[in-house]
């Protein structure tokens, strides 16, 4: 199997999401020949399956790709955090498709890589908060994001991550079709 089709690095970078368990995922995919699966393909793919798919931001060679259940995501934006992302021009009555269109001007007018978007893939606001006040140092311990407020519970999750993946991973090597992984898997308690 070639590990760098779209089909595997969504399997393997956005498992999690693909099995429900956390709101979003992205990854960084350098668009390769016409044999491979294409975003709007693997788009239609997944919305068959209640997840989708956004192009967050492209250049000649990269393409940043955001996989999200909508949702999931919708139980992201508390009050809490609508007030956060006021903070960097959001508006906090807004849904979830104009958030995404606002996180994808972030990434051209703000000049940095926007870290409010680790909201949009369901860290906790602490975590967030605590990763732009303190330039990602200071933290307690670092996986899937870094943290900075419960470690415990960021550690629990670290560990459902990893087995998700390597669940999905596992199946889709053996050739099982994206739909049918999504299905089958199990909650990773």
């Amino acid at each position: 199997m070639d590990s760098k089709s779209l089909d595997y690095l969504i399997a393997f970078h956005c498992a999690p999401t693909l099995a429900g368990i956390k709101p979003a995922n992205m990854f960084s995919w350098r668009a390769a020949p016409a044999s491979e699966m294409s975003a709007a393909t693997a788009k239609n793919i997944l919305r068959d399956c209640g997840v989708s798919l956004e192009v967050l931001c492209s250049c000649e060679r990269h393409s940043l790709i955001y996989i999200y259940r909508r949702n999931m995501l919708e139980e992201v934006f508390t009050p809490e955090a609508n007030e956060f992302l006021e903070g960097y021009g959001y508006k906090s009555e807004a849904g979830v498709c104009e958030k995404l269109d606002t996180l994808k001007e972030r990434f051209f007018s703000c000049g940095c890589f926007p870290h409010e978007i680790g909201l949009f893939l369901g860290y906790p606001i602490e975590d967030v908060r605590g990763f732009i006040e303190n330039n990602g140092h200071g933290y307690k311990v670092c996986g899937t994001w870094k943290v900075y407020g419960d470690k415990e519970k960021s550690l629990q999750l670290f560990d459902r991550y990893k087995r998700c993946t390597e669940y999905f991973c596992k199946n889709f090597d053996a050739g099982r079709e994206m739909a049918q992984i999504v299905y089958s898997a199990p909650m990773f308690s």
